[in-house]
């Protein structure tokens, strides 16, 4: 939800409690100068009605109400004297409607001639409280409407222009990328909130982008100044196997020590991969066609799986293409598939299958089913007796986050590995 969407649901929410409690208070205080209103005009039709009764030498009582709105009895004098002017609300019946309805009753006592005294009962008009109640609560429906357009009106045309440099910084920082190394130019504000916010911002991507840069150059130079003295050192060990005079021993030896040489140079080239995926260095993204890198790959990888005796099985049920880094999509089967070869056996098995949405490489193994939690993990499938660097799978893994496919790994009898979008 939007922030200006939250602040007017917050706002309708505080404005109809508001109105409700209000409107509640608005009920009462009209209804008592309602009520006030029509006592007073029941005082005043008493006293003219009195006035008349006390002319009267023969007042007749009357013990139901008619067009004359009152009542009247004769009473002793005892219990006209505790009588005080009472006002109430009370049901009338009406024999005109043959229903009930709401009026206000008066009740008081009077002397009138040859001494005698009456008790007499006034009721006013029709009162509706109901009615009163409707109106009130239509009448608020509507104002609270007002408010409420009035607060969107308000939303679009005055807030939006308030929190705009709010929502450019936004856009911004939704669109940044870290590699491009583009700075940010913040909108001129009067707002010091949003001054300030400006500012950070800008000196945070400021110093991000130096960090970053900072970190490319040197795993780049590291990687370098390591590599060169690794193949340096390779070859010399290389020439120096091939003197005539040294031991069978001492061959082997120096094997030994190449075969190091070539894990570490090989491990320092991941681990540089890996570095390039994580800092978003492999921006270029075009149209890849999963079959045509598995048919290269493949035919790659004949030689050794001929020489393992591993029968490799492809198989293309459709056509899936998907839109990455093509140098990072090859990286990605390739290290699938060279994962199947060398965890392999002798006389074993790889069946590989191509759908339009997914493809995915079985392989035979003498290892047993793996933990997926770990498996993609870095040097978590290595091992001092093997050349595995134990970042083929997590190459695969970083590849797929970036590209925004789905690895998957599953065991039945043989280790399933799945690519999907």
């Amino acid at each position: 939800m939007k922030l200006i969407n939250h602040t007017l649901l917050f706002l309708s929410g505080i404005l109809l409690l508001s109105i409700c409690l209000w409107g509640i208070f608005f009920y009462y205080q009209v209804l008592n100068q309602v009520r006030n209103t029509i006592d007073e005009g029941m005082a005043n039709y008493k006293i003219v009605l009195i006035d008349k009764l006390r002319t009267d030498t023969l007042i007749s009582e009357r013990k139901v109400f008619r067009e004359s709105n009152y009542i009247i009895r004769q009473i002793d004098e005892d219990i006209a004297l505790n009588v005080r002017d009472t006002y109430r609300d009370t049901l009338i019946f009406s024999e005109l409607k043959n229903e009930n309805y709401q009026a206000r009753l008066l009740t008081t006592a009077f002397l009138g001639a040859g001494n005698k005294y009456y008790e007499l009962k006034v009721i006013s008009h029709e009162f509706d409280r109901g009615y009163l109640i409707r109106k009130i609560a239509s009448t608020l429906l509507w104002f609270f409407l007002f408010l409420i357009i009035s607060t969107v009106v308000v939303n679009n045309f005055v807030l939006k222009k308030t929190w705009r440099p709010f929502y450019r910084l936004l856009g911004y920082l939704n669109r940044f990328q870290l590699d491009k190394g583009v700075t940010y130019e913040p909108e001129t504000t009067k707002i010091s909130e949003f001054s300030l916010l400006n500012e950070s911002v800008k000196n945070l991507i400021k110093t991000n982008i130096d960090i970053y840069d900072s970190q490319k150059q040197f795993i780049e130079n590291a990687s370098h100044e390591l590599q060169t003295p690794l193949a340096i050192g390779i070859n010399k060990l290389e020439l120096l196997a091939g003197e005539n005079d040294l031991q069978q021993v001492h061959i082997e030896k120096i094997g030994n020590v190449i075969e190091i040489l070539q894990r570490l140079s090989s491990l320092n080239k991941s681990l540089l991969l890996l570095s390039k995926i994580e800092n978003r260095q492999f921006i270029d993204r075009e149209i890849v066609c999963f079959g045509e890198i598995i048919s290269s790959i493949v035919g790659d990888f004949s030689d050794y799986s001929e020489y393992m005796r591993i029968n490799v099985r492809y198989k293309q049920e459709g056509s899936w293409c998907h839109s990455m880094n093509p140098d990072l999509a090859r990286i990605l089967v390739m290290n699938l598939l060279n994962n199947a070869m060398f965890h392999n056996r002798k006389d074993g098995e790889i069946d590989i299958m191509l759908s339009a949405s997914f493809f995915k490489i079985d392989n035979t193994s003498d290892s047993p089913e793996l933990s997926p939690d770990r498996l993609f993990r870095r040097f978590s499938g290595s091992n001092k007796n093997s050349g595995s660097s134990g970042l083929g799978l997590a190459i695969v893994k970083a590849i797929a986050d970036f590209s925004g496919l789905r690895v998957t790994y599953s065991f039945n009898g043989k280790h399933v590995f799945s690519i999907s979008i």
